[in-house]
């Protein structure tokens, strides 16, 4: 008479508490023992845990068992294949392992032997088991990224609870914990508390959370009303409301951080508007200063890599001056450069209009969220002073959306009006760059030089095919020529150029080419 044993299990707590499928499995194997008269030794029951793994505590105890009484078992019972194991490849690896010490594994619903007709089979029921787990797997996957598209969380955190709109989960506020952990992130936003202390303070009000727990609920951004996860970052919908101000909440992280100091760094000066544009011959990026001399300070353009390379300013910027010189009669605005500037405005303007929809959008959300907070506090969900504080958080938000809104309108409405104030820009820019602003003559340096300007040591500007300028945008160069495709790249380009310069241009005072020597030599 062959010794055997049983392993059942169900997957979840709650039929562990019910017991129903633990009771039907139980009665199926001992109704098998007895219909085929083995010598029962020992039942396991697995309460609780999933088969997609073997790390069960049960299975290892059992498969402990079975080596430690290797040659007196002879059968290991299971209700199905997949109550054993529910991957292919775990499945095969304890059969093998059980066959090392002698034991078979027997099936009560599925019947098969060691013959290649019953072992093909066999494997086809674990194969089967896999896939039918891969399935559920999948559809829970794509069911819960559907939920977050929609604004629904399905994992309350501290300070939240799960509940139902209509049949579909979410989660809300937790009216005994949310104030706790509200106060918890203001603690540490206004630096009352250190992390040790606001972990110490939430575990004597009953939440309990290691140090990484700590960390975690801190850069969660649900408690902002921000959901991410799998890829997407939507805004939560209501009931899950926020807990704490987007400034509470950042301000918190920052006092979890190292505490170091951030240095700073200024690019652009009003003394060197060149910085960010000249290169070495090298090809590094030319940085500015001033040396002290006897008597007054001397400006210079000069590379870190190379001790060779430092320039005096106003022979650099004279030699761009001269340059920009020969450059107004290489920009006509031919009938098709028009075109192509009027297709890349169009182009503009529908986006801008697809951003105002959205910005509308968004305001139509976050004023729902405001009377979803209203409702909440009226209710007691939430403490007054926190629904409050975010109802003014959420009207500060509105009311940047509404000046970004305006933004949107404030793009010139007649850009062939534009165009032909800019035919008279183009063929004074040396006399225009004297008199700009640092902003609009960035703008200018990044349309002439999209990949910055190369410096050789007698201050020319140069390009290795000997061009003036390294980069340069022309029209011959471009795809702004008569071949060119209409809205490309470089039109919307110069159109930025021309509607960001055009009404300094119209306020700028024309200079007399006598001034340019004077205005380019003083420091």
């Amino acid at each position: 008479m062959d010794r055997a044993i049983a392993y059942i299990r169900v997957s979840t707590d709650r039929q562990a508490k019910d017991g129903t499928s633990l009771v039907t499995q139980e009665r199926r194997v001992y109704e098998n023992v007895a219909r085929k008269g083995y010598d029962f030794d020992r039942l396991f029951v697995e309460e609780g845990e999933s088969a997609k793994t073997d790390n069960r505590p049960v299975l290892q105890e059992m498969l402990a068992y079975c080596a430690k009484n290797r040659g007196r078992i002879k059968v290991l019972i299971f209700p199905k294949v997949d109550r054993f194991a529910r991957y292919a490849e775990d499945y095969h690896y304890l059969k093998g392992y059980l066959r090392k010490l002698g034991i078979r594994v027997e099936s009560i619903d599925e019947h098969f032997d060691d013959s290649p007709s019953g072992r093909f089979f066999e494997s086809m029921l674990a194969a089967s088991a896999q896939f039918d787990n891969d399935v559920r797997s999948e559809r829970a996957r794509n069911g819960t990224k559907e939920s977050v598209a929609e604004g629904r969380y399905l994992w309350p955190p501290k300070g939240y609870r799960r509940t139902f709109v209509g049949k579909k989960a979410t989660c809300e506020p937790d009216p005994a914990t949310a104030p706790i952990v509200t106060q918890a992130f203001e603690r540490l936003a206004s630096g009352e508390y250190r992390l040790k202390d606001a972990r110490a303070w939430l575990a004597g009000h009953g939440i309990k959370l290691c140090r990484s727990q700590i960390y975690e609920m801190v850069h969660n951004k649900i408690y902002i009303g921000i959901i991410e996860a799998f890829g997407i970052t939507r805004p939560a919908a209501p009931p899950l409301l926020p807990l704490v101000s987007e400034k509470v909440f950042y301000k918190a992280q920052a006092a979890i951080r190292p505490r170091k100091p951030i240095r700073t760094y200024q690019r652009d000066h009003p003394d060197f508007p060149l910085r960010g544009t000249l290169r070495c011959p090298k090809g590094h990026f030319l940085t500015a200063s001033w040396a002290q001399g006897r008597r007054q300070r001397y400006p210079y353009y000069r590379c870190k890599h190379c001790p060779q390379v430092n320039w005096r300013k106003e022979l650099v910027e004279e030699r761009l001056v001269e340059l920009l010189a020969t450059l107004k009669k290489n920009y006509p605005m031919s009938p098709l450069v028009r075109t192509q500037l009027i297709d890349a405005w169009r182009q503009e303007r529908s986006a801008c209009q697809d951003k105002r929809q959205r910005i509308e959008k968004e305001m139509g959300r976050l004023a729902d969220l405001q009377g979803a907070l209203a409702i909440k506090s009226a209710q007691g969900v939430l403490p007054d002073h926190l629904a409050k504080d975010q109802i003014a958080e959420l009207g500060q938000k509105i009311a940047d959306l509404r000046l970004h809104l305006q933004e949107t309108q404030e793009q010139p409405n007649n850009i062939k009006f534009v165009i032909e104030r800019s035919e008279t820009f183009l063929s004074q820019l040396d006399h225009f760059w004297l008199e700009a602003s640092m902003t609009v003559q960035k703008h200018v340096l990044r349309f002439f030089f999209p990949e910055g300007a190369t410096v050789d040591p007698t201050g020319q500007i140069r390009t290795p095919q000997n061009s003036p300028f390294e980069g340069l945008r022309r029209f011959a160069s471009t795809q702004l020529s008569d071949r060119a495709r209409p809205a490309d790249k470089s039109a919307n380009h110069l159109r930025t150029l021309l509607v960001a310069t055009h009404d300094e241009f119209l306020s700028a005072r024309p200079l007399k080419p006598k001034e340019r020597h004077h205005r380019t030599s003083k420091v």
